[in-house]
């Protein structure tokens, strides 16, 4: 009996439940307390489970490889806050707070977070805080996966700690006098961060600050470089609006009202208002004086592609990007470019970031490629030195015998850029490409550094990622390529990387495909699209019910996601989902094997999407598989740290072991 068939024996309804047009609709349970349901996912674990027991040494030595391989990891700088400096630091997996002085004083341990972590399967810090005289440790934490986040004060100095709040968004923020909390409400049914409120310590009592009753919308604030204020935001998938909240006083005024289309982020510093909008269609910077913040000017003429910006004491930080190539750009506060610094190469990705301090004038570079591991460097904005603070070593890890670079595919008159890497050494006419995408919410899948990826290489096999449209490898305008009535272009791209692959280097190769959560969407949709274009995959936590999720409202963020995927109100739009909707395009065609992951407690992809995406496929599949389904009954939408390894140890064993079996037919 194929394995196909052994899960199909346990895709069957409960007595008394059925669906005329959803056959697995039944495994939907908000509650997900169903004996039935859980049963069902627990037997598919165990056959999972029996499946995957003969790669548990394989998955273990891939573990030892991984942790055996770093040597010396550089350390993530610290960040400077009230004339000191902090760090949050995992060891080992055990988290904790540290302070220092300056960078020769002796470190002191704040705050462990191992007794709270020791108590819950599932543990992840989502923010931090702490009072301006240092008394008191403010953080967010999740405990199960839900990223319904609980509030947590700690008294440093007289010791004990309480919780403040439940079931927030992780984002929160201290008055001036310490003594409220800001934070975010969400909605009880579909998880929106819809209210801003002030909670008062004292008494626990609550003031409601803004509220959004715009269903599409989310509200969200952030600290501004003037540390006085902090601007409070709602956007949806294109616009935005701001206020400005001034933490001594608590007045909250208005920056610019909501216009469909219009997006803008500020910043304040020197009693200014410093914007990023797309006010005249391209994004651009502007300034404001913080007493009229309507009045907007323009900054500079030379900031072109403008992504990002931070304020210091002495200069401003445009980062920009015109089609791949990113630069740094350090401006005086009248506008003179006082140095450009170009910030990735081909292959290679770079990205920059504040120390948390307006005053320091240090800003950090992280830069690495899937073949150099990562450095840090720091950049002095006022005095324009730049130097390298620390580099990871590898253990017996020797670059030269790598490759990573760029290939452009030409996709019907589009260039589709896909990053790879492989072992000069290992790589033959028939090495196994493992191909990674996203490919949405203009997101940029980076060609990281990771010894997972290393060990793919060593194990023979090309690992390359492809920056389909839809992604943000481009800019704004890539990802509009693949957004909405245009998502389908994604799975062309990705679909027609994975056809070029085959025969990079006039090779004949298997290609092996891996994506998570919307590049699950497109994954799958590419294996509807061209099931024979790949001999495995695994999708985790994947988006695939695409058509069913987006017209139900009750679900967690489907009103703010029609800007993604479209509103199935307009019939364009739903005709445009049905065509790649990975679930409802489900086919008797030969699927190859896949291993898909879910997390119970997943709050943006329900556990079911997963569920009914793979009992519907080991249905109608006429491959072999197997078909394998594996729900995690701790976790969300992402996995602990403590599991995380683990678990992509198991998918990378999955993978090996299919292009192993592969390799050894074709020899016999």
């Amino acid at each position: 009996m194929k394995f196909a068939h052994v899960l199909l024996m346990l895709a069957v309804a409960p007595a008394g439940i059925t669906f005329a047009q959803d056959s697995y609709q039944w495994l939907r349970d908000e509650s997900r307390q169903s004996p039935q349901v859980l049963e069902y996912l627990q037997q598919h674990n165990r056959l999972t489970d029996e499946a995957l027991s003969p790669l548990r040494d394989l998955q273990h030595s891939l573990l030892s490889q991984w942790q055996a391989m770093t040597l010396s990891k550089a350390d993530e700088p610290w960040q400077s806050r009230f004339a000191m400096e902090w760090k949050l630091s995992s060891q080992r997996g055990e988290l904790s707070l540290l302070r220092r002085a300056n960078a020769k004083a002796q470190a002191q341990l704040v705050y462990s977070f191992a007794p709270r972590q020791a108590q819950a399967e599932y543990y992840q810090i989502g923010a931090w805080a702490v009072s301006r005289d240092q008394s008191k440790l403010l953080f967010s934490e999740d405990i199960d996966g839900s990223e319904r986040y609980q509030l947590v004060e700690v008294d440093l100095k007289q010791g004990g700690e309480k919780i403040l709040a439940t079931g927030l968004d992780q984002s929160m923020l201290y008055s001036a006098d310490g003594q409220s909390v800001y934070l975010i409400r969400k909605d009880p049914t579909t998880q929106r961060p819809s209210e801003i409120r002030r909670l008062t310590v004292a008494d626990l009592s609550e003031q409601r600050i803004w509220q959004e009753e715009r269903a599409d919308w989310l509200l969200s604030f952030y600290q501004a470089s003037d540390p006085r204020y902090a601007l409070l935001q709602s956007n949806n998938e294109n616009s935005s609006e701001q206020k400005l909240l001034d933490l001594q006083s608590g007045e909250v005024r208005p920056i610019r009202p909501a216009q469909a289309g219009l997006e803008y982020y500020a910043d304040v510093a020197k009693d200014t208002l410093f914007i990023k909008s797309n006010l005249h269609g391209q994004p651009r910077l502007y300034t404001a004086p913080l007493k009229q913040p309507s009045e907007w000017t323009r900054f500079t003429q030379a900031l072109d592609g403008l992504q990002q910006f931070h304020l210091f004491a002495d200069a401003l930080v445009a980062v920009t990007q015109q089609k791949a190539d990113s630069q740094v750009l350090v401006f005086d506060y009248a506008g003179e470019l006082k140095k450009r610094l170009p910030l990735n190469q081909q292959g290679q990705v770079a990205w920059v970031s504040r120390n948390g301090d307006f005053a320091s004038n240090q800003l950090r570079l992280r830069s690495m490629s899937m073949t150099t591991p990562p450095m840090w460097q720091e950049l002095n904005v006022k005095t324009l030195d730049l130097v390298t603070l620390s580099r990871d070593v590898y253990q017996n890890y020797h670059a030269e015998h790598y490759v990573s670079e760029q290939v452009i595919l030409d996709q019907n008159g589009v260039e589709v850029p896909i990053t790879l890497a492989y072992r000069k050494d290992k790589l033959n006419a028939h090495s196994p490409v493992i191909l990674y995408g996203y490919g949405a919410y203009g997101f940029t899948m980076k060609p990281y550094f990771m010894p997972q990826i290393i060990s793919l290489l060593d194990q023979g096999a090309i690992y390359a990622i492809a920056h389909v449209r839809g992604g943000g490898y481009y800019g704004d305008a890539w990802h509009q390529a693949g957004r909405g009535e245009q998502k389908r272009h994604s799975m062309d791209d990705f679909v027609a990387a994975a056809k070029s692959l085959q025969h990079y280097q006039q090779g004949e190769r298997l290609v092996y495909a891996m994506g998570s959560s919307a590049g699950g969407t497109l994954v799958a949709g590419a294996l509807n699209q061209a099931p024979q274009a790949f001999a495995g995959a695994v999708l985790k936590v994947p988006f695939v019910d695409v058509v069913n999720s987006m017209t139900d409202t009750s679900l967690p963020l489907t009103e703010q996601q029609y800007g993604e995927w479209g509103n199935p109100q307009v019939e364009s739009a739903l005709k445009a989902m049905q065509a790649y909707d990975p679930y409802g395009n489900i086919k008797a065609v030969p699927y190859p094997p896949l291993l898909v992951q879910i997390g119970l407690n997943d709050q943006r992809v329900p556990y079911w999407e997963g569920a009914k995406y793979l009992s519907k496929l080991a249905e109608l599949s006429t491959g072999q598989g197997p078909y394998l389904l594996q729900t995690d009954f701790e976790s969300g939408h992402s996995s602990d740290r403590r599991k995380a390894l683990e678990q992509q140890a198991l998918e990378y064993a999955f993978l090996i072991s299919l292009f192993k079996t592969s390799s050894q037919a074709e020899q016999k």
